[in-house]
């Protein structure tokens, strides 16, 4: 049971990086376009939150080892110190570094560097299986196409279009495209923002049926495979059982034999 909840655990905090990752590209080309400090600060506190997680994942899952710490994990993976250490939160929301691009672009940096390599950690149980069907490459194409189409979207749309005054209202029309949404809130108006638009939609719904199969059968094959390692373990008790069962009888029928001769 506890290996099933570290696996459940692990999987989702590995989709909640992969957010976080998203957000921390849209949050760059935002700085470019032109990103409201409020989105910033959002981001911002979603990046606190997934923090919490990573250090709950780093001391219940990584460095307790036999009731002690696991030193070796923490010199190999000094990564998982950076990623629990909520960059984009202090930086924006408690000192507003909003005008000092250098250090926003080496917290970027550092950051996406220190999460992805959580993320290639936390998702070791189930990668194998992404792997296997390229889910992994697709989430890399995934999220470039959501940050390349949101950011042609605004190009093409932006001062043409009155639904799309600022980078905002881009990524909201590529998120709510993506995931087939479309609450009509947000419509293209020229044919360039039209192409985009179906791009987004077809890369999502494929996405997402490949999420969906991948991730069942990821989760039904460990169960199964977890299972089957208890079935076996529970034939092989079986087995010595049924072992030291013969060797009793084999006791009480030379008890039996020797109280014959004695009888005799």
């Amino acid at each position: 049971m506890k290996r099933h909840v570290k696996i459940i655990f692990e999987a989702i905090l590995s989709v909640l990086i992969i957010i976080n990752l998203l957000f921390l590209g849209l949050m760059t080309v935002g700085f470019i376009l032109g990103i409201k400090s409020t989105t910033i600060y959002g981001i911002g506190n979603y990046d606190l939150a997934v923090a919490v997680l990573i250090l709950i994942d780093f001391i219940f899952y990584r460095i307790r080892k036999a009731d002690r710490i696991n030193w070796q994990f923490i010199r190999r993976n000094w990564a998982y110190i950076i990623s629990i250490i909520p960059v984009t939160f202090i930086s924006f929301n408690i000192f507003h570094q909003f005008n000092n691009i250098a250090i926003i672009g080496l917290i970027g940096l550092i950051k996406i560097y220190a999460i992805f390599n959580v993320l290639q950690t936390t998702s070791k149980a189930v990668r194998k299986y992404p792997s296997k069907t390229k889910l992994d490459y697709a989430t890399i194409i995934l999220l470039l196409v959501l940050i390349i189409g949101s950011f042609l979207f605004y190009l093409v749309e932006h001062g043409v279009n009155p639904q799309v005054p600022n980078y905002e209202s881009a990524m909201w029309y590529a998120i709510v495209s993506m995931t087939t949404v479309g609450y009509g809130d947000i419509v293209p108006i020229n044919l360039s923002g039209r192409i985009i638009g179906v791009i987004l939609i077809l890369t999502g719904m494929a996405y997402v049926s490949l999420t969906t199969a991948t991730l069942a059968y990821s989760f039904i094959d460990i169960f199964r495979r977890e299972s089957s390692e208890s079935l076996k373990d529970l034939r092989k008790r079986s087995s010595e059982y049924d072992e030291k069962l013969n060797e009793i009888k084999t006791q009480l029928n030379e008890i039996d034999k020797k109280i014959e001769k004695k009888e005799k």
